[in-house]
């Protein structure tokens, strides 16, 4: 199972947004573990311009959701 991290400064609401992407078959509890890891990235939270205390990630945008073999695209 193959779970895919993406952040970006600029979601789509103009504040930092994280995606977690997986696989079909893929544990709650694996998806859960990168959640955990996502938010224990501290660099990471920088980079995409999150400025908090301790753990505190409000304003980040979070999207877990499954990956699809065929994307379509308007």
């Amino acid at each position: 199972m193959a779970i895919s991290i993406t952040a970006t400064k600029l979601g789509r609401r103009g504040t930092p947004a994280a995606e977690i992407a997986f696989d079909p078959g893929t544990s709650l509890d694996e998806i859960l573990g990168a959640q955990k890891a996502l938010f224990a990235d501290k660099a990471l939270a920088k980079k995409i311009g999150l400025k908090f205390c301790g753990g505190c990630y409000s304003g980040l945008d979070l999207n877990i959701k499954q990956k699809f073999e065929n994307v379509v695209q308007f």
